[in-house]
């Protein structure tokens, strides 16, 4: 939609915007609710105009002299916020939608209720809406400003006066007066003792400082001195106007009268002129009592209720106190629990620890108990074989020792028969020459002529001896040459 079309079927901005919107929901599959003017953020001097659906709503700029006057800003899903805040006043509502990420916060005008009956039909948001009392939507009482609401109460307080000042009659005026005066010297009083001690002067409201007491007596004061300055027309007014009509009067009388009068009749006009001002006296007297009479009733009133609320304080203090010394018996109590039930919880630990090392202890000495009965097994066992090999080993040199002798027993045998045929010598061969061949008998014995041991045939070095090899015919031979016999 151009601004060209606009300007020419001179269209207000928001028929322009609804137009617009309308268009641009002609192939939405979402149903246009309603249109309105918003405020979006902070406020500036841009435009926006928000599009309310079935599914949730748009944002859109307002450009009046752009080439396309409205720009869609955003899109908000109603399943994208979990809750709003509803806050109605007579010209507008601020609504503040809490989102997953962050918060927004709109303010429609006019169309509040309307959109908030949306949100609960079409949403499943849950709704809060803000409960005020009625004054707070009056025009100056919104914001909740201390001037702003000072100046909207002297301004309504102005127009009330008027309206009263036309409907009372004139015999009230001066009591009025008189009672404006009153409360205005009372008001500067509570003023000057608020500005030391705000919670004397404002007993009924719950913030007591004194930017509250400043402007509250301040409006006491001003109200009273308009009241006071509206109402003076009943006597001050009246009673010269009374006095110069009856000197022009009494002067028209006089002058009409002046040729034919005595002196009797003047004798008895100034005897009249007196008596009204004796009257008039008299009555200013009784209305100055009367004033001193309700000054003085107000003063006990203010120092009754003075009194009353000083003893009101006292006891709220002695209530604080005891409230306070309760509180404080409470807490050494829940401490004193919590201490013992503290000690009790570290006895336990320490018993449970206690019983924890006792344990691993015990365990300790079983484990070494059985290390030491599995190395006692072990050295049994090692000791046992040990005297296994031992036997053996003594086993063999005895069956060693039991061939020894045999064969000893053999060589003393043949060396006898040989001695008994002659002189016997062992036959050696010479080591260079190692050959058995060499030999002038068949040798089976194989010595080593370094170590001094022969090697018998199946013994396990017979056949690795390779140097300087001794043969001998027999096992004889060789012992007797000074050889013992291998072991293995």
């Amino acid at each position: 939609m151009s601004k060209t079309r606009y300007k020419n079927q001179k269209e207000s901005n928001e028929a322009i915007a609804k137009a617009y919107i309308e268009n641009d929901y002609t192939n939405s599959q979402n149903k246009l609710l309603l249109v309105s003017k918003v405020n979006y953020g902070k406020i500036n001097s841009k435009v926006y105009y928000l599009s309310i659906d079935d599914k949730g709503m748009n944002l859109y700029e307002f450009k009046k002299n752009a080439e396309r006057n409205l720009t869609l800003i955003e899109r908000y899903e109603w399943s994208d916020f979990s809750g709003v805040t509803i806050d109605h006043s007579i010209t507008k509502s601020v609504f503040t939608f809490v989102g997953h990420d962050k918060n927004r916060d709109i303010t429609i005008e006019v169309k509040g209720k309307e959109v908030e009956q949306v949100i609960r039909n079409h949403s499943s948001m849950e709704v809060s809406v803000v409960k005020k009392p009625v004054w707070t939507k009056v025009l100056g009482y919104r914001s909740q400003t201390s001037w702003k609401m000072f100046m909207a109460s002297t301004v309504y307080t102005l127009i009330l006066l008027f309206i009263l000042h036309a409907l009372l009659p004139a015999a009230t005026h001066n009591f009025i007066m008189g009672l404006a005066l009153l409360i205005l010297f009372l008001s500067i009083i509570g003023l000057f003792i608020g500005l030391i001690k705000p919670k004397w002067v404002l007993p009924k409201f719950k913030v007591k400082t004194r930017k509250r007491v400043l402007f509250s007596y301040l409006y006491l004061i001003l109200s009273c001195f308009f009241i006071a300055v509206a109402f003076t027309d009943g006597e001050s007014t009246s009673t010269p106007a009374s006095t110069q009509v009856s000197s022009s009067q009494n002067s028209v009388t006089v002058a009409s009268k002046k040729d034919g009068a005595d002196s009797s009749k003047q004798k008895v006009e100034k005897n009249d002129s007196d008596k009204a001002v004796k009257e008039e006296k008299k009555q200013k007297a009784e209305e100055q009592a009367a004033k001193e009479e309700a000054k003085q009733k107000a003063e006990e009133q203010a120092a009754k209720e003075e009194a009353k609320q000083k003893a009101e304080e006292q006891a709220a203090k002695e209530e604080a106190k005891q409230k306070a010394e309760e509180q404080a018996a409470k807490e050494e109590a829940k401490q004193k629990a919590e201490e013992q039930a503290a000690k009790e919880e570290a006895e336990r630990k320490a018993q449970e620890q206690a019983a924890k090392e006792e344990a691993e202890r015990k365990a300790e000495e079983q484990a070494a108990k059985e290390e030491a009965k599995q190395k006692a097994e072990e050295q049994a066992a090692k000791e046992e074989a040990e005297r296994k090999a031992e036997e053996q080993a003594a086993a063999k040199q005895e069956a060693e020792r039991k061939a020894q002798q045999q064969a000893a027993s053999q060589q003393a045998t043949t060396s006898s028969s040989t001695s008994s045929s002659g002189n016997y010598k062992p036959f050696e061969n010479n080591p260079s020459d190692d050959r058995q061949s060499n030999m002038s008998c068949s040798g089976q014995i194989k010595g080593n002529k370094n170590s001094k041991i022969y090697h018998v045939p199946g013994g396990a070095y017979y056949d690795r001896t390779q140097d300087n090899i001794v043969w001998f015919c027999s096992e004889a031979d060789a012992q007797a040459a000074g050889y013992r016999k291998s072991q293995r």
